[in-house]
């Protein structure tokens, strides 16, 4: 790499730090549910999210399976953004083939509340209830302005083990603001 190349990237560098903010990701619980015209497998109803002093959003509650989970069960999850007015696509995706075969890996953001199931595999039975029992996630985080706004996140699934495949979506909505 040329010198003047790497002294561009040296500036780009410093420019992106130096736009960095802290910002806090607010969801709104009461718009976790299902996707319009599609219900979801699980029902979050218990779950609470709060926000500690200490820049920490604290998990707690219960949620219970309304459907069986079995493998293979894969998951999609992606985003919208909230631009002058219209959700538009957005760039947090994930394609996940078999949720049941991550379920428990530590690498993925759902290990905090998989890890204190009391069942760490599929199948789940509808019905099986899962706690979650102060999962914290650590905000503040550095970002650049460009994230801040309205999204929503959706996590759709398919049961492909059905002759009919079955469609299981739900959205969770939230804002990202600079504190």
């Amino acid at each position: 790499m040329s010198r003047t190349a790497s002294m561009y990237l040296e500036l780009l560098h410093i420019v992106f730090v130096i736009q960095q903010i802290d910002l806090k990701i607010i969801p709104d619980i009461y718009e976790l549910s299902g996707c319009p015209g599609h219900d979801y497998h699980m029902d979050f109803s218990d779950v609470e999210f709060s926000y500690d002093d200490d820049g920490y959003l604290t998990v707690n509650g219960n949620f219970t399976f309304l459907r069986d989970v079995v493998a293979p069960y894969p998951a999609y999850i992606y985003s919208e953004r909230l631009e002058q007015g219209e959700w538009r696509p957005a760039i947090i995706t994930k394609s996940v083939p078999d949720f049941c075969a991550v379920i428990q890996n530590p690498m993925e953001v759902w290990y905090p509340v998989t890890r204190q199931l009391n069942k760490k595999n599929c199948p789940y039975k509808a019905g099986f209830v899962g706690r979650i029992d102060n999962v914290r996630y650590s905000f503040p985080v550095p970002i650049t302005p460009n994230f801040l706004g309205e999204w929503r996140v959706f996590l759709e699934q398919r049961d492909i083990t059905k002759e009919t495949e079955e469609y299981a979506c739900l959205v969770q909505y939230f804002s990202v603001i600079d504190i």
